[in-house]
This record gives C-alpha cells, sequence and structure tokens, in this order.
C-alpha cells in the first residue's frame, strides 16, 4: 500500500523535498540571531551563579527559544527575502482552489500545511501559555494572515485563503506532535520513577 503511494506520487514527493531543501539555505540568518540569545543567555547563567541566585529561565527553555528562532527567522526570509516586490498581485478567497490540478500546485499546498507543524511544535516548547491549544493553532492563524497581508501590500504573492488554512491546519498538527510527545515523557518518566521506588 505505501509502495503504490510512493509510486504514483513519486514527482510530487520529488517536488516537495526539492523545495524543502531549497528553503534550508536560509536557515544558517536564523542560526546566527539564535547565536546572540544563545550568548545572551549564557551571560545570564553567569550573572545568576555570580549573584548566587536561582535561575528562573531553564536550559531546556533556552534551547526551545532558540529553534523558534532559527526557525521564525528563516520562515520570513522564505516568505519576504525570496521574492522580487512587484511579482505577483492579486487576492483569491476561494477555498481549497490552491490544490490545483497541476503537480506544482499540489506541492504548494501541502508545504503549506508543512511549513507550520514546526511552529506548533516550538510554541508550545518554548512558552507555556501555548501549551493551551487554542492560543498555539490562533497563533499560527494569526501569523499566517500577517504573511498573506504582507504579501499582498508588497507583491510578494497572492494572498490565499488557502494558505491562511493550510499553515494553520500545519501548527495544529505540530501542538499535536507536540502533545504526543509531551505524553511519551511523562509515561517514560513515570515509569522510571516507580522503577526506581521499587528498588529502594
Amino acid at each position: 500500500m505505501i509502495e503504490n503511494f510512493l509510486t504514483e506520487n513519486e514527482a510530487l514527493i520529488s517536488l516537495i523535498l526539492s523545495d524543502i531543501q531549497g528553503m534550508v539555505k536560509y536557515i544558517h540568518i536564523g542560526v546566527g540571531i539564535a547565536l546572540v540569545y544563545g550568548v545572551l543567555y549564557l551571560i545570564y547563567v553567569i550573572v545568576c551563579k555570580i549573584m548566587k541566585r536561582k535561575r528562573r529561565l531553564s536550559a531546556w527553555h533556552a534551547i526551545s527559544v532558540f529553534a523558534l528562532l532559527i526557525y521564525l527567522t528563516a520562515i520570513l526570509f522564505i516568505v519576504f527575502m525570496s521574492r522580487e516586490p512587484g511579482q505577483y498581485d492579486g487576492v483569491n478567497l476561494r477555498l481549497w482552489s490552491s490544490w490545483g490540478i497541476t503537480t506544482r500546485r499540489k506541492a504548494l499546498f501541502i508545504e503549506n500545511i508543512i511549513m507550520f507543524i514546526p511552529m506548533g511544535i516550538l510554541l508550545p516548547s518554548a512558552f507555556k501559555v501555548f501549551r493551551n491549544p487554542f492560543l498555539c493553532v490562533v497563533s499560527c492563524a494569526l501569523m499566517s494572515g500577517f504573511i498573506e497581508q504582507t504579501q499582498f501590500i508588497f507583491k510578494l504573492g497572492f494572498a490565499e485563503i488557502d494558505d491562511v488554512v493550510t499553515n494553520t491546519l500545519g501548527g495544529a498538527i505540530g501542538w499535536m506532535i507536540w502533545g504526543f510527545l509531551c505524553l511519551i515523557f511523562l509515561i517514560c518518566r513515570n515509569i522510571i520513577l516507580s522503577l526506581c521506588d521499587k528498588k529502594k
């Protein structure tokens, strides 16, 4: 069944992987910004040690924010810096119209979902407030709306309702992945703790 799916959609999968590979080149910019944050966090840790104060920001929180900065910077460069202003103009409010009949249109539709999955994972990882699924998904929708509006104003792309819907769906999938991983972590932790208690 999986073999048949891969064979039938080989061109589509190849196109998606090629586009994702092209997006990776923008990650180094995000890494640069995140490194600045990393240095600031290191200074914060040193200051806390010198002053003998308990750290309010954990290492896990710092790593999550670090990853979120890389992701957001890469997304903004992909959306705003990879196209020349004035290339595209228009609004498309027809739902599901972007799925299209061509392989390229289908690939873009799927890529819009994939693009926001990391956001749905990283937002609740970095900030507790986004562990509320409603707030996380609404934030993804607002971010997508901001991107579409900016693209429309500067004519960097067509403003499409489908993009907002698919991005929001990607954010929701990301939050579910984060929730599933948290559940697995809690189960594993409880098993380990119960085993340790038995040994005592």
